[in-house]
């Protein structure tokens, strides 16, 4: 009961300190239809129609304009509207047209069958909604009736929102990533959809069809590019990437090009296993103080470690992993002269997770530990 009183006092003095989520598809008593509606910035839309396509269950903006009536060609016609800044809930449908800047419009739209999704643009506080609302017939033959649609944005505002804190932190920094394996794959798409704002992938090895299984490529149509190659494809596909990705398929063997990328202005970070590498780069970072960021999965998946090299603040390196024996004979894929790793999938994404973690802990100035991090798993 005192719950329900609150409720009540609340409701009078106009939800004060209401969090201002966007949910006014819950205040609407109309039926829902599963469509589901993708919409972006719809500014140069406002009070305005537009062609939009239906593609399975998916409606989508095509183009502004009306659609011609007698040549629709799977288009539908949608007009965008904005009620500006929500303090009450529109109470039903005639509440919600009659709050638009064009009432008599979309309602003679709508009964003409000239009016397919209604688009209603609000706004709380400094938060930006939109309601879908789509006309169908409740019965055969009958006049459309407005259904509730589920909806969602394909802007770059609604991808940031799951970036993390870190996001605005790291769209200046850039990150080179030498070897993009399985391990190195995943810390490339890690830092993408943390925000990162350049990004660098190289890496000489190929894809195989075979590598999927533990790869963030996991397409057989870029079997035999350059694994370097493929990561940037597929990452410029992604719609939470806001990264300038650029690819190198040439071999890292020169002491002066470690020393090279080094010195830019990138993070350099080595996730390729290869001994022969890393100690050319720990070679080069001594010499000219400066400091990278080596990873990588050991014994079988149970060893995950990053090394900081140097550490920072003058600490002691991190120890030597024990690597045990191999508890299974060694496997080969047909055409490839290296042992195949038994490291377990999960283990790939785990390491690449802690990975990541210190990769954006150095790029903000909030390193998680002066060395790094080793697990050792049973």
């Amino acid at each position: 009961m005192a719950r329900v009183d609150e409720w009540f006092s609340k409701n009078d003095a106009d939800w004060p300190d209401d969090p201002p989520a966007l949910d006014l598809e819950a205040y609407m008593n109309l039926p829902v239809e599963g469509r589901f509606v993708l919409y972006h910035d719809l500014s140069e839309h406002l009070d305005s129609y537009i062609q939009m396509r239906l593609d399975r269950n998916l409606i989508h903006i095509d183009s502004a304009g009306h659609v011609p009536k007698k040549s629709r060609k799977g288009l539908l016609s949608g007009y965008v509207t904005d009620i500006g800044d929500v303090d009450t809930p529109p109470a039903d449908w005639n509440d919600l047209v009659a709050s638009t800047s064009a009432p008599t419009k979309i309602r003679t739209a709508m009964q003409r069958d000239r009016l397919d999704v209604l688009l209603v643009q609000y706004h709380r506080g400094t938060h930006t909604g939109v309601l879908a609302i789509t006309f169908k017939p409740t019965e055969p033959g009958g006049p459309p009736r407005p259904h509730l649609a589920f909806s969602g944005a394909t802007d770059d505002a609604a991808m940031r929102l799951r970036s993390g804190a870190t996001a605005n932190s790291l769209e200046d920094k850039h990150v080179y990533i030498v070897g993009v394996g399985a391990l190195g794959s995943h810390i490339a798409d890690g830092l993408s959809r943390a925000g990162i704002g350049h990004l660098t992938v190289r890496d000489h090895d190929i894809y195989k069809p075979g590598n999927a299984t533990r790869h963030l490529v996991t397409t057989t149509a870029l079997a035999g590019t350059f694994k370097a190659t493929a990561v940037k494809a597929v990452l410029d596909t992604r719609p939470y990437n806001r990264a300038n990705v650029t690819s190198s398929i040439d071999p890292l063997t020169s002491p002066v090009e470690a020393a090279t990328l080094l010195l830019s202005d990138a993070l350099l970070v080595d996730a390729t296993a290869d001994d022969s590498v890393t100690c050319l780069f720990e070679e080069a970072a001594t010499e000219l103080g400066r400091r990278f960021v080596t990873t990588c999965v050991q014994n079988e998946g149970r060893t995950l470690r990053v090394d900081i090299v140097p550490p920072l603040d003058g600490a002691a390196p991190q120890p030597a992993t024990t690597l045990q024996p191999p508890r299974a004979p060694e496997v080969f894929e047909a055409g490839c002269g290296v042992p195949i790793s038994p490291t377990a999938p999960h283990a790939v994404t785990e390491a690449a997770a802690i990975a990541v973690r210190h990769i954006i802990g150095l790029l903000t100035d909030r390193p998680l530990d002066t060395a790094g991090e080793l697990r050792e798993l049973p």
